[in-house]
């Protein structure tokens, strides 16, 4: 949440500027909506003072400031009570798609490696290495994001499996030993299934990350490490996006340190894996 705590620095602002960010904190339904000129009057102030506020926290201007401001402060709120917000509308065109959806997937990144621990993340990348099985618990989209995972766990030697369905979620669950290591991904954190899950491989011992948006959800509450990832909740806000960018970041950094820490036996495993693939020279490639 970096610019909400940027906001809440008052020291470093004049009082004209302190009068904007006062305002905008005050009202944030509104600001989703209000134009440069709308809040320069509502604030009393001049769309030049905003602009040198936009610009003092980091940002190229005002459109760019209401996006973050408005995606910050949505993941601040209950489930249910966000502003609503539509980075896309029928008023956009491909030139401004092009780089809203750039901005935010960019966002996306820098929220999730902002709230990263990187003592945990070592943690954590000590854990797998000691697995001899990762198991991934995932549904919907989500899966798809457990699917890119394994691949990319098995491309550096670590054996990972992807669970989608309650029957093979409730019986790997129950069949894992400690040698296992679990990651369950859950945007809202409320998937009953996946609670009923998480409480099966809290009994048995099982060391297990959750990727999400909350600590104060039951399922948080039930794994061994919390792992926060960037989102919105609604669709038309394109939660599922970020949230998405966001998981494949998080595992792109575990994997990529996983790398980093065995890269000699893993350049020998590739150059093997493409021996039996076959070589782009080849005329017997498989692919």
């Amino acid at each position: 949440m970096r610019l909400l705590k940027a906001m809440q620095e008052k020291e470093r602002f004049s009082c004209t500027e302190e009068n904007i960010v006062d305002y905008i904190l005050a009202n944030p339904a509104q600001i989703a909506e209000m134009t440069t000129r709308e809040l320069a009057e509502k604030t009393y102030t001049s769309p030049a003072a905003i602009f040198r506020l936009c610009q003092k926290l980091g940002l190229k201007g005002y459109n760019e400031f209401k996006i973050k401001f408005t995606s910050e402060i949505n993941r601040t709120l209950p489930c249910g009570s966000h502003i609503m917000r539509r980075p896309i509308t029928d008023k956009d065109s491909p030139a401004d798609i092009v780089r809203k959806i750039a901005q935010l997937e960019v966002e996306a990144i820098e929220e999730t490696k902002n709230e990263m621990d990187l003592h945990q993340l070592e943690r954590i990348a000590a854990l797998v290495d000691k697995s001899t099985i990762i198991d991934i618990y995932a549904y919907d989209q989500n899966y798809a994001l457990a699917q890119m995972a394994v691949y990319n766990f098995l491309q550096i030697q670590h054996i990972a499996v992807a669970h989608n369905s309650l029957n093979s979620q409730l019986s790997t669950a129950l069949c894992s030993d400690k040698s296992h290591i679990a990651f369950l991904i859950s945007r809202s954190g409320l998937n009953q299934r996946l609670t009923r899950t998480a409480r099966i491989l809290k009994k048995r011992g099982i060391t297990t990350v959750l990727l999400s948006t909350s600590r104060q959800t039951e399922l948080a509450s039930l794994c061994s490490e919390f792992v926060y990832i960037a989102n919105t909740i609604d669709y038309l806000d394109l939660g599922g996006n970020i949230f998405s960018v966001g998981v494949r970041y998080y595992f792109d950094v575990l994997i990529s340190l996983l790398l980093s820490h065995h890269f000699n036996d893993v350049e020998d495993f590739y150059q093997e894996f493409e021996n039996y693939l076959g070589h782009a020279e080849d005329k017997d490639r498989l692919w």
